[in-house]
């Protein structure tokens, strides 16, 4: 790629297991909580498919990966000790995955204009950018709570777009999840799924999609994508 060959393009990227790798906090925080309320921890791969559709669907799998009925126990105490446990600690293990700052500046290099659309709330999703030293790549970061509706509704990722001064016509979403792609679709844009994230295993995903296993092919991803 060239400078300036996406000039006029609007990337717009998921958080949690799209750029950053924030499991290992997340699952400590769910273990804290539910520690807390005197249950058992549970193991990461019970909630790994849980990340990304917030903190209370993991609560919620973690109580019923041990047996524990939600009819019998108030979910909100642990989700408010969850999280005040992640905001906390929210940069003790979480990092941007391999090649993701480098691919920033890459396309920041190229003319492209980035962005987040995360179902993290926004004051969590600003304060883990910020912790990471990242937030000068970004026009606009885009929480669950900053939106009516969260993704999946594509109302979220054209916020997102609109905040960050792009078009739709020229916007790419990149994604770990069906939620991302539900949203990408809904909001009429090309979807790239990265295959390294908490979403389902590639084999789940019909061959018709857009599959990046590292950086360097999201990159060539977007490339294809935004070629003429």
């Amino acid at each position: 790629m060239t400078s300036d060959t996406l000039s006029g393009w609007t990337i717009v990227f998921d958080l949690d297991g799209t750029l950053v790798d924030t499991a290992p906090d997340l699952h400590i925080a769910l273990n804290h909580c539910l520690s807390e309320a005197g249950f058992e921890s549970v193991p990461f791969e019970s909630i790994r498919h849980m990340i990304g559709q917030g903190a209370k669907a993991m609560i919620e799998k973690g109580l019923a990966f041990q047996g524990v009925s939600q009819a019998t126990t108030e979910v909100e105490p642990l989700w408010q000790s969850f999280l005040d446990y992640y905001e906390a600690n929210i940069c003790s293990k979480s990092r941007p995955f391999k090649d993701a700052t480098r691919s920033l500046e890459a396309l920041t290099e190229m003319g492209a204009t980035l962005a987040i659309c995360t179902n993290k709330t926004q004051h969590l999703a600003e304060t883990l950018i910020g912790k990471l030293g990242l937030t000068s790549h970004f026009a606009s970061i885009c929480g669950a709570d900053s939106v009516p509706q969260k993704k999946p509704s594509g109302e979220h990722i054209l916020y997102t777009v609109d905040r960050a001064n792009g078009s739709p016509a020229k916007a790419i979403m990149i994604g770990d999840s069906q939620t991302d792609e539900r949203a990408a679709r809904n909001a009429g844009l090309p979807f790239v799924y990265v295959t390294f994230g908490y979403g389902p295993a590639p084999e789940q995903w019909d061959d018709t999609r857009c599959r990046a296993s590292s950086y360097v092919e999201v990159m060539d991803a977007i490339q294809s994508v935004a070629s003429p």
